[in-house]
C-alpha cells in the first residue's frame, strides 16, 4: 500500500507583538526571512555581535549574510526574554558543542536554510528546531537507505518524484530537530529514532541507546513554502502552545 500523507500546515503568525514572557507550556518560534534583512539590520548585527562572532563571520566564503542575520536574530530575541542588551547575551557550550545560556531555565534552538532562519525559545526541558530548503538534485533514496531506519526506508522506497522528496524531508527535519534538542547532532545515528507519519500523526520510536523515553517527546511540523520544511522537537509530557512571530516585527530593545 502506498503511504498517504496529509498536507503540512503553514504557520499562523501571531499578529500581536511577542510579550517575551513564557509559560511552562509555551514555545515561541521567531521567523526571519533573510530577503527582508536590510543594510540597517546588518549594521546593527555587526554592532551587537561579539568579537569572536565577527571574526568567524569574516571566514565565511559563502553564507556570510545568513550567519550574520542568524546572530542578529538570536541576540535580539533572547535579549528581550532576558531583559539584557543584545550585546550582553552570553553563550556557553556543552562538551558536544550545543550552545546554551547561563540562565538554564530558558532553552533555545536555532536553524537556518535557504532564506529562512528560525529561533525556537521555551522553558521546556529540551527543544530543537530544524528547517530545510529541499534540494531535488540530491539522491535522497540512497541517503535514506544508508542512514534512515529500515522501517522508514521501506515506507520511502515505493514513493516517487515529489511524494518521495516530501516524505524524505519530513523525516530529515524531524530527526535533525530531535538530535539538536538532545545536543548530540546527527552523528549519534539518524537510524536511532524512527518516525511513522501515516495518518497525519507523528509517531516516534527512540532507540534505548539514546536514553530517552519516546512517550516524553512531541513533534510538530509545518511548511514555510512549497519546498521549505520545518520541524520542532520538544521533551515535554503535556501539549504545548506554539506561537509563531515575524522577527522583523518585534519591538527593538530600548
Amino acid at each position: 500500500m502506498t503511504l498517504s500523507l496529509t498536507a503540512l500546515p503553514t504557520p499562523q503568525f501571531n499578529q500581536a507583538k511577542p510579550g517575551f514572557q513564557l509559560g511552562a507550556q509555551d514555545v515561541h518560534v521567531h521567523c526571519l526571512d533573510i530577503r527582508q534583512f536590510t543594510a540597517t539590520h546588518y549594521a546593527e548585527a555587526e554592532h551587537i555581535m561579539s568579537a569572536s562572532e565577527r571574526e568567524r563571520a569574516q571566514k565565511f566564503i559563502r553564507g556570510k549574510e545568513s550567519h550574520i542575520a542568524s546572530r542578529w536574530l538570536v541576540r535580539k530575541m533572547l535579549a528581550n526574554y532576558l531583559n539584557l542588551a543584545p550585546a550582553a547575551v552570553e553563550f556557553l557550550r556543552t562538551d558536544k558543542g550545543k550552545p546554551y545560556l547561563p540562565q538554564r531555565e530558558l532553552q533555545f534552538s536555532l536553524s537556518h536554510s535557504g532564506h529562512w532562519t528560525l529561533l525556537a525559545v521555551s522553558k521546556v526541558e529540551l527543544i530543537g528546531v530544524d528547517i530545510e530548503a529541499a534540494r531535488s538534485a540530491r539522491d535522497l533514496l540512497s541517503i535514506a537507505e544508508s542512514y534512515y531506519h529500515p522501517c522508514e526506508f521501506a515506507q520511502l522506497q515505493p514513493l516517487a518524484g515529489a511524494a518521495q522528496d516530501d516524505y524524505f524531508y519530513r523525516l530529515w527535519t524531524l530527526k535533525e530537530a530531535f538530535f539538536k534538542a538532545i545536543g548530540t547532532g546527527i552523528s549519534a545515528g539518524l537510524e536511532k529514532i524512527a518516525f511513522d507519519l501515516a495518518g497525519g500523526a507523528i509517531q516516534a520510536q527512540i532507540a534505548p541507546a539514546l536514553g530517552e523515553d519516546s512517550d516524553q517527546w512531541q513533534f510538530h511540523q509545518w511548511t514555510l513554502g512549497a519546498q521549505d520544511y520545518c520541524s520542532l522537537a520538544c521533551k515535554h509530557p503535556h501539549p504545548l502552545h506554539v506561537n509563531w512571530f515575524d522577527a522583523l516585527s518585534a519591538p527593538a530593545f530600548p
